[in-house]
């Protein structure tokens, strides 16, 4: 009997225990499974924040490159206003342009077999330097519209009297006289001109001719510009 009873005891013992043992097991794994849920709350929330910081980055990126854009537009009219001033000022000052030359102080100048480019050496007036008293020729700074005029004088006793104006090598103008009368003539004329940068003009005597200066300026050769294009 008294066996039986020991027996029931040490049954009873091992069910309680074995209780407690899966008691115990059962509190651990639900203490896992919570701080697993925990873990996983804790890493979406801190991807929704990575999420938002990202958004917010792009936002800024996004101004921030406007920004940009319209720094670029506003340095590049900036730029466009001063290249225009800046040209606007050199027109200006190249805009100014006259001149005026007398021929000689040697007497008469003939031209021999050939026609003969006139150097009207005496510089009177040559504002914006446009006239070259070495070469004899104009040469225009500035696109615009141009007015010249020349004078020449001869005395003539039974012979033609010649004058030509060029541009850029071809013939606009020519003059001549005949007199037999042994007085002095002038021939005088102008005119106007559209010319390109670069263009030239110059006066000649054709061949056989001939005209008279001296320190009186006879003959003389003047230009300005009217206006440029």
């Amino acid at each position: 009997m008294r066996a039986a009873i020991s027996l029931l005891v040490l049954l009873f013992s091992m069910c309680g225990a074995q209780t407690e043992v899966q008691t115990e097991s059962q509190s651990t794994g639900a203490a896992a499974a919570a701080a697993e849920v925990s873990t996983q709350l804790d890493v979406s929330a801190e991807l929704r924040e990575l999420r938002d910081m990202v958004v917010e980055l792009r936002v800024r990126l996004t101004v921030t490159e406007n920004e940009v854009e319209n720094l670029k537009k506003e340095n590049a009219a900036q730029e466009a206003e001063l290249t225009a001033v800046n040209t606007r000022d050199k027109i200006r000052k190249k805009s100014k342009v006259a001149f005026s030359a007398g021929l000689t102080d040697l007497g008469y100048i003939k031209a021999g077999s050939d026609d003969l480019n006139l150097l009207f050496s005496r510089i009177i007036t040559n504002v914006g330097q446009a006239y070259n008293s070495t070469t004899g020729f104009f040469t225009a700074p500035v696109r615009g519209v141009y007015y010249f005029r020349f004078t020449v004088r001869d005395h003539l006793a039974s012979h033609w009297m010649n004058i030509r104006m060029f541009k850029n090598g071809q013939g606009i103008m020519w003059l001549d006289d005949y007199e037999t009368d042994d007085y002095n003539t002038y021939l005088s004329s102008g005119l106007t001109l559209e010319l390109e940068v670069g263009d030239v003009v110059n006066m000649v005597l054709p061949a056989g001719c001939r005209i008279i200066d001296n320190s009186n300026n006879f003959s003389t050769f003047s230009g300005f510009l009217l206006f440029p294009l």
